[in-house]
């Protein structure tokens, strides 16, 4: 081998190690490409029954209804206590996935509750949860039952019935996930005995306990033949569900509503009804008892009957003064004679052969 072509092959090995080596740090470094973690797309409603509930318990209601009640809130607490135990699963497993919690579903008159929606790579997991404190078996013939812990057994409606009905309105509503949906019951708690070796292989398939719940993802993952979504669809797939969710209306407890026993209320007392004021007793013309009323120019008797009611010897008075005059009090003012004090009593006065009449006055002495 001469030089030269010795000189080549060892830049080409020089360029080789050195893409080499940039595709690692390109990996350790560089921008992520792909989804690699759970990410919690929506979380569970805000408007939970329970305040309302406890709010019930304070008013006036019969034993039994009140029992029925707390038992109700017993369930919610139960219900939620066994759904934060999925969503830690969930948020704990590693897996690339979009988590939509408590989405209700309207379409044509049909409705669905379904507590979890995952939307991850090759599948839609549509997740009912059950937190029963019994024992539970599914016999062969797919019959749920529970044993209580007094040993009584007492069947129950097939959950997996029920989110079935959940993933047949997904898929009226979104026929494109159809081959992608798989449903779920889960059962959270973790002191209770779930035995379905003897249930129907369809059921066996779909009931879970929750610590079981990301092994049971990725062995679908694993067995499913499907082509994996990209980063865009899951979203995609994600946003569309979480468009089509709307608020459930439905007052859980309004059913109580009629058992409230309302206080009886004591009839209004009737409002006393307001005292003449003293001005309104003398509204009327101290001479002639007419109306009287104030114009443009003062005051002045409806009669015209010769009354000046808010003047004395060419003085004016003050509304208050005149108020008070009406009313038989003395006010004082200072006319040309001086300090006057003007009494709530009539007095006639002819001038030039014409009658009028004022207020009578008396000329207060100087001190």
């Amino acid at each position: 081998m001469n030089c030269s072509a010795g000189m080549f092959l060892f830049r080409q090995r020089f360029f080789m190690k050195g893409i080499r080596y940039m595709g690692i740090f390109k990996n350790l470094f560089g921008k992520k490409t792909k989804l690699d973690t759970p990410v919690m797309y929506k979380e569970k409603n805000a408007g939970s029954p329970l305040p309302k509930l406890e709010k019930l318990l304070q008013q006036d209601i019969p034993a039994e209804i009140r029992e029925q009640i707390t038992q109700d809130i017993a369930n919610v607490k139960s219900g939620d206590y066994g759904e934060n135990q999925v969503k830690f699963a969930l948020q704990n497993s590693y897996m690339p996935m979009y988590i939509l919690h408590d989405v209700y579903l309207q379409e044509n008159g049909l409705t669905a509750q379904i507590d979890f929606l995952v939307i991850t790579r090759k599948i839609i997991l549509i997740l009912e949860c059950k937190n029963y404190s019994s024992d539970l078996q599914v016999d062969k013939s797919g019959q749920f039952i529970i044993t209580k812990k007094d040993g009584t057994r007492q069947s129950i409606s097939d959950p997996t019935e029920q989110n079935r009905r959940h993933v047949d309105l997904l898929c009226r509503i979104c026929p494109e996930v159809k081959k992608r949906c798989y449903p779920a019951v889960v059962f959270t708690d973790s002191r209770s005995i779930l035995k379905t070796d003897k249930a129907p292989e369809q059921i066996q398939k779909q009931v879970i306990k929750a610590d079981k719940l990301v092994n049971f993802i990725r062995n679908l993952h694993e067995t499913v033949r499907l082509s994996e979504l990209s980063d865009a669809d899951m979203k995609k797939y994600a946003d569309f569900f979480l468009n089509r969710h709307t608020e459930n209306p439905v007052d859980y407890t309004a059913k109580y509503q009629k058992y409230v026993k309302k206080k009886a209320v004591p009839p209004a007392k009737p409002a006393p009804k307001p005292k003449p004021s003293a001005s309104k007793k003398k509204s009327s013309c101290p001479h002639c008892k007419a109306e009287i009323a104030k114009g443009a120019y003062g005051w002045y008797c409806s009669k015209k009957c010769g009354m000046k009611l808010d003047k004395v010897y060419g003085t004016p008075l003050t509304d208050e003064q005149v108020s008070a005059l009406l009313n038989g009090k003395s006010v004082t003012c200072t006319t040309k004679s001086g300090k006057t004090s003007v009494l709530p009593e009539i007095e006639e006065n002819r001038y030039q052969g014409k009658i009028s009449y004022q207020w009578k006055t008396k000329l207060l002495k100087k001190s």
